[in-house]
């Protein structure tokens, strides 16, 4: 659903969950968007923004080398101790320093490579809509777009992100980024 404007001038149009993981922007046309841009256009433009949000290569590698370093890190760990025991020596397995090792850096991964995936996304969400918003500034009655993300209360004491695209109609003359 696209919210109403807040500022006369201004069309919110949220990020809404389409599946697991999986979020794009709302492509419902809305009425407030008559005479400001046309139908065909507003769909088009919400579909070239979305599709540069809907590459998820990024975090399926930073999610496959998590897993797989986690996963590994706690088999050479448990290993170890059981080899450890079995074998009756004293001192340190080997492998359980292994296994901490690379448990260590899977939890950098995760966190990190997280952490550089969001960012990356951003980034390209925002070229992409500063792209859209370029197409309607040379128009006579400009018109631009603008990427707002921010922080709101969810349920419980969770802090959830919202992102929301605002579509805002400029009155007057070319609209410079």
């Amino acid at each position: 659903m696209i919210t109403g404007p807040v500022n006369p001038n201004s069309i919110d149009i949220p990020l809404i969950q389409t599946g697991c993981l999986k979020s794009e922007f709302n492509s419902t046309y809305s009425v407030h968007l008559n005479g400001i841009i046309r139908s065909d256009e507003f769909q088009q433009s919400i579909e070239n923004i979305n599709r540069t949000i809907s590459s998820r290569k990024s975090r399926i590698i930073v999610g496959l080398i998590a897993i797989l370093s986690l996963s590994g890190g706690m088999v050479l760990f448990i290993l170890g101790g059981v080899t450890r025991i079995e074998s009756h020596l004293a001192g340190f397995p080997i492998l359980v320093g292994i296994g901490l090792g690379i448990f260590g850096f899977g939890m950098l991964v995760l966190s990190i490579g997280c952490c550089i995936v969001q960012l990356r996304t951003t980034t390209r969400l925002q070229q992409a809509v500063a792209n859209e918003s370029m197409k309607y500034s040379t128009r006579s009655s400009p018109c631009s777009w603008r990427l707002h993300v921010y922080r709101t209360r969810g349920g419980g004491h969770r802090r959830r992100r919202n992102t929301r695209l605002i579509y805002r109609r400029i009155h007057g003359k070319k609209v410079f980024h």
